[in-house]
């Protein structure tokens, strides 16, 4: 089920990565708006999900309504979730809250790299000790008869000094639960965030040690390939046999020894 989950999760990161390069606080703030809406809005919510209808007439109903309400940018984001299939329409509405933690996520990469996606996960898990560490935060913050601004200003006072992209989700957590339990969803959020920054670290398995002069030009290669300063993390591995294995998010560079002997196995049906 967990593996399903994640699997979920990604491919609706994926869904809107087209959108990364431009995401702000603004951007995946309004797709939470939008969120909040058809989660208080029942038939437009079932419209938007209903296989019934083909995906351009969903994404023009999209168009429709949201037009005038929020950016274009934004606009296109959910007309394009929307004329996917979806399972049901609660299934939509949670691709939608995660379309808003990947931008968000990609608003904290754009304005400070691997440091700004670390800053927002250390923030995330700080905010979710406060609420361990105190029945009566999680019960202020759980109440549903409490004013949303009370509620917002006492988020904002136990985040001291937190990034706007962690405020934003600290805050979707708080005010728009969706039914999670607020620390649930916090460290839902967090884990996201994390695996965005899976892409800034390059994961490197060698069959040996290697010398300060090979990581360094390891470094610089791998640096040039994806066009940014990654994090090298080296393990050691003899069951490679020889050579090396590189993984880089999702992507993974396999010039081992072992690698070549399981594809040659294959070919000869061994």
């Amino acid at each position: 089920m967990a593996d399903a989950a994640n699997e979920f999760t990604q491919e609706n990161a994926r869904e809107v990565e087209r959108w990364a390069g431009s995401a702000s606080p603004a951007l995946a703030r309004e797709l939470f708006a939008v969120l909040a809406l058809l989660d208080e809005n029942g038939a437009l919510r079932r419209a938007l999900a209903d296989p019934s209808y083909a995906g351009p007439q969903r994404e023009h109903v999209v168009r429709r309504v949201f037009a005038d309400k929020i950016s274009p940018e934004a606009v296109e984001i959910v007309a394009h979730l929307a004329g996917r299939r979806w399972s049901d329409d609660r299934e939509f509405t949670d691709g939608l809250e995660h379309a808003g933690v990947a931008l968000t996520a990609a608003s904290a990469e754009n304005r400070g790299g691997l440091e700004g996606l670390e800053q927002v996960v250390e923030q995330l898990i700080a905010f979710k000790g406060v609420l361990d560490g105190s029945h009566e935060v999680q019960r202020a913050l759980s109440d549903r008869r409490a004013d949303v601004e009370a509620k917002t200003q006492l988020a904002h006072r136990l985040t001291p000094g937190a990034s706007e992209e962690t405020l934003l989700l600290v805050e979707q957590a708080v005010l728009s639960p969706r039914g999670a339990l607020v620390g649930r969803l916090v460290d839902r959020f967090a884990e996201e965030v994390a695996a965005r920054r899976q892409r800034w670290i390059a994961h490197v398995s060698t069959s040996r040690p290697l010398t300060d002069d090979q990581r360094a030009r390891l470094q610089e290669q791998l640096n040039t390939l994806y066009g940014k300063d990654l994090k090298l993390t080296v393990d050691v591995d003899p069951a490679l046999i020889g050579g090396l294995k590189v993984q880089v998010g999702e992507e993974v560079i396999d010039g081992s020894v072992a690698a070549r002997l399981d594809e040659l196995r294959q070919r000869i049906g061994a």
